[in-house]
């Protein structure tokens, strides 16, 4: 309770300039992720979306083709969701950083397998997530996750939030790109890379590969024709949430992406997202030929493991 009357007192103490550019567009994207994460079926975000008790933004009654694009998103962030907690855990991380997750649950389960983790995010997201961590966490997801505000092209702040791990560190980061100006982005690639060159281990991410990623996801559940269509549809609507443009064809091709990453002093090898078919909540959702197709998709190089040249 005290925790939620901080989030709150701090939500009013905020000017209006500052709560329409940072309060609400950040913590309503973060919303809407945290929204099909729980639609997914994943218990954690199911009780953070509970805590938070607002009401959800895209529902049935507001929002065209809903059955269709919440099934798609909840398999897409499920996706993400669980093959960086796969990659972690595979690779034996014992230092995470998890860049813009939103109110992901992520970190939490993360922390409670004994891994020190850091989440950067903007202040707002980074008061309810730490709540929301307060309310539900282990003891030892509370000792061992941190939430650390700044901006991504903060140098100073990055890397001020990597130095509190100690050894190498994999950094998560899934889904902003497309959201960023390009200045905006270039920064956070050469803050990565400062990162990396002082501590060592790698990023991953599937933004180099989302728009392509999320198409076949959609063809997985729906068929390739019907694909475009459910991918136009989220753009909008995320477009809705921003109040902007996405740059959706921004570095989705490899060979722009791969000079954009030498550009930053950076170098990327592609693996598979899982490496055998994963088990998640969404599932249950799925039909069999659905299942079938997701495990494809599942299989497939989408995940960029970046390191420092």
């Amino acid at each position: 309770m005290k925790k939620f009357l901080a989030v709150m007192m701090f939500a009013l103490m905020l000017t209006t300039t500052a709560r329409a550019a940072e309060f609400e567009m950040v913590e309503y994207s973060a919303q809407v992720k945290l929204q099909w994460l729980a639609a997914a079926g994943i218990p954690e975000a199911q009780k953070f979306l509970k805590l938070i008790d607002r009401p959800v933004f895209f529902t049935a009654d507001n929002l065209n083709d809903f059955e269709r694009i919440e099934l798609t998103n909840a398999l897409f962030q499920e996706l993400n969701y669980a093959a960086a907690i796969e990659f972690v855990r595979q690779n034996n991380s014992k230092n995470v950083m998890d860049l813009a997750c939103s109110l992901s649950p992520r970190p939490m389960i993360l922390g409670e397998d004994g891994r020190k983790v850091i989440v950067g995010e903007l202040q707002t997201v980074c008061l309810i997530g730490d709540w929301c961590l307060e309310e539900f966490g282990s003891k030892k997801a509370i000792k061992n996750v941190e939430y650390t505000s700044f901006w991504l092209q903060d140098k100073a702040g990055m890397m001020a939030a990597a130095d509190k791990l100690k050894g190498e560190i994999c950094i998560i980061e899934q889904g902003v790109m497309i959201y960023l100006a390009d200045d905006v982005r270039a920064q956070m690639y050469e803050n990565l890379r400062d990162v990396l060159k002082k501590h060592g281990g790698c990023l991953i991410t599937s933004d180099f590969t989302q728009k392509k990623y999320f198409t076949d996801v959609a063809a997985a559940l729906y068929g390739e024709a019907e694909a475009p269509t459910i991918y136009a549809e989220t753009k909008a609507m995320y477009e809705n949430v921003f109040g902007d443009k996405i740059s959706d064809e921004t570095l989705q091709d490899e060979q722009e992406a791969i000079d954009f990453l030498k550009t930053h002093g950076l170098v990327a090898r592609k693996v598979p997202l899982f490496n055998r078919p994963p088990k998640l909540n969404v599932s249950k959702k799925l039909t069999a030929e659905q299942l079938a197709k997701v495990n494809e998709v599942a299989a497939k190089n989408y995940l960029w493991v970046i390191t420092a040249l």
